[in-house]
């Protein structure tokens, strides 16, 4: 039981023996890592939620592929710290990529009803580095219905190669969410493919948020082209939302009408 203001005697042992690893206990013997994991791995099905979260985030630091298996039944823990603290720890333990299931189980974990979950679950793929070819089921989730959902995908294309999936992606820039549409754009952008780039050019110019039309002129003004450089003088004719102009003010290929765009700027 857990006394107001201590910690449980299961979590003061979880502490202890992290410490001792770390070298810290200068007087008591150092258990090895290997050890330490098994120690550990054994207190992933503690009854206590607080105990089950810490040793997932100590397994996370410490242990190897023996306790990614061990983590991975946490991701679906009644607790959503557990939860956020078992994905987080399975990304670090697998960022060979090398488990397919620990890519299915973060996948899932994107639709989570705990936001904190979905955060560390886009951060854990992340780190998974996963080829092209396995990202299907979360290009698939940026079409669901669910906007939380469909934001924590995007997150995660944004740090991985998406390039065999811009096709797919196209219609998400006209998301009903301004942040989806964004990172859409952004990862539309940052692949290069000139097959994309009308679709870009039109959100610099349409889209109703000025944040998905900085991101399009961000986009746009890495490049050079005619037509780019077409759309970037028409928003620098008649776009007057700041953090547009700080994008179109930033633009390697110049533009006519630069000189105003700095002086709206200072």
């Amino acid at each position: 039981m857990t006394v107001r203001g201590r910690a449980s005697p299961r979590v003061s042992f979880l502490i202890i023996l992290i410490t001792s690893l770390a070298g810290c206990l200068q007087d008591a013997p150092i258990p090895s890592a290997e050890r330490t994991s098994a120690l550990l791995i054994s207190l992933l099905r503690d009854e206590n939620p607080e105990t089950r979260r810490t040793t997932a985030e100590s397994l996370g630091k410490i242990g190897g592929s023996a306790a990614a298996s061990a983590i991975l039944p946490l991701v679906t823990d009644p607790a959503p710290a557990v939860r956020a603290a078992a994905v987080q720890a399975l990304g670090r333990l697998s960022s060979d990529g090398s488990t397919r299931g620990v890519l299915d189980a973060l996948t899932r974990a994107l639709e989570d009803p705990d936001q904190s979950v979905k955060q560390a679950a886009s951060l854990a793929i992340g780190e998974l580095e996963p080829a092209s070819d396995q990202l299907e089921p979360v290009v698939d989730l940026v079409k669901v219905r669910d906007t939380a959902v469909r934001r924590a995908a995007v997150r995660v294309l944004l740090q991985v190669d998406a390039g065999r999936w811009l096709s797919a992606l196209v219609p998400a820039v006209h998301d009903s969410d301004p942040e989806v549409r964004q990172g859409v754009v952004a990862v539309l952008g940052e692949s290069g493919e000139l097959a994309v780039l009308a679709e870009i050019r039109k959100r610099l110019i349409e889209d109703s948020s000025p944040a998905v039309r900085a991101e399009a002129a961000y986009q746009l003004g890495k490049l050079g082209g005619s037509a780019e450089r077409a759309a970037l003088e028409l928003a620098s004719r008649e776009d007057s939302e700041p953090g547009v102009r700080r994008s179109l003010g930033r633009c390697a290929c110049p533009i006519d009408g630069s000189h105003e765009l700095h002086e709206f700027q200072t």
